[in-house]
Formats: C-alpha cells, structure tokens, sequence
C-alpha cells in the first residue's frame, strides 16, 4: 500500500474511532438514494464515495479541483479494482461543463461547506440533473467530529455559510420532491424532479 493510501486508510479508523465510519455512511447514503443511470459526483475528496458508488455497479463521473485528493481517489479505486467504472476529472461545480438534464443523478457529500459560492453549485447540478439530487453534509456531531481530527493534525476545516435546512427549500423552489434523512453525522437531501 502506498503512503497516501495508508494515511487515508488510517484517517478512516482515526474517523471511526471518534463514531463517524465514513465508508459505512456512504455505502447507506447510496443504497437510500436509489441512484441509477449515469451519475455525477461533485466533490471527489479521496474517493469513498466514489467507490460506493461502483460498488453498486454505477458509471460515475467525479469532479473536484483538488488535484492531491483525487489521486487518493484514484489510488482507492485502483486498490479496490473500481477505476474502470469511474471517470475523475477536474472541474469547478460552479461551471458545470454538461448539457442540461446530462445525468440521471447528481450526488454530493461534505462538499457545500467547501465551496466558494454553494448556492451556485447547486443551481448547477440541478441544471444537470435528469431526476434526482442527493445533497449530503455534515450535521454537529459530525461537524465535533471533523473539528476533532483536524485539530490533531494541526488545522481547523471550514463551515458552510448556507444552513443546511435552507437547501431544501432552495430545491422546493426548483420544483423538486425533498426528503430529508439524518445518520449519525449528517444530514441527507434528496431532491426528485418531477414528483
């Protein structure tokens, strides 16, 4: 195993030991979300949604700015033999570079509170999106959580400036069917088109 897989591998078990098992959250964000078809991911990160996602036999692409962790992700994938069923690329989601309705899902875990105008980000993947949008974030036990493991390796992790309960009504708005779910760190939207 390479360095940077092992320092992802021992961050997940640092995760875990603190009550937020990354890997098992994504597995039951997806299997919840029913997603089909082509999907799209916005925010690669180091690629654990990436590989629950081909787990489940999806063609994803995955999108994200931050070059570093998407070789993480591509280390993951290959480890797992998954980087056949995942395309990663370098995009900003302010910028969505696909036609309107492109994917049958568009997904998204811990990555609003990242981005520079999230607002934008998402009016973009509902632009893309053909039918469903699962927005996923961290709630405040998983927020403690995050504080923690960062202030062990010396730096802090960014909030979002959007609550969380607003997006759902920003995707009322849109005229999508929300639902919302809570796991133990987070909270999950998902959004339908056409409901």
């Amino acid at each position: 195993m390479n360095n940077l897989l092992k320092q992802d591998q021992d961050k997940l078990k640092l995760f875990k030991r603190f009550g937020y098992d990354i890997p098992k959250t994504r597995k039951e964000v997806v299997l919840k979300a029913k997603l089909s078809g082509r999907i799209l991911e916005v925010g690669t990160g180091k690629g654990h949604l990436a590989v629950a996602l081909a787990q489940k036999g999806l063609k994803v692409i995955s999108i994200d700015m931050d070059r570093k962790a998407q070789q993480v992700a591509r280390e993951n994938l290959k480890m797992l033999r998954l980087d056949k069923q995942v395309t990663l690329k370098i995009m900003n989601a302010e910028r969505l570079a696909y036609k309107n309705s492109f994917f049958d899902g568009v997904i998204s875990v811990n990555f609003l509170h990242h981005a520079r105008n999230p607002l934008k980000c998402i009016e973009e993947m509902v632009r893309v999106t053909k039918n469903i949008l699962v927005l996923v974030d961290l709630n405040k036990k998983g927020a403690r959580i995050m504080d923690k493991v960062h202030a062990l390796e010396g730096h802090s992790h960014p909030r979002s400036g959007v609550p969380f309960k607003n997006l759902g009504i920003l995707l009322k708005n849109a005229r999508m069917q929300v639902k919302t779910y809570r796991n133990t760190c987070e909270t999950v939207l998902i959004a339908r088109k056409g409901e």
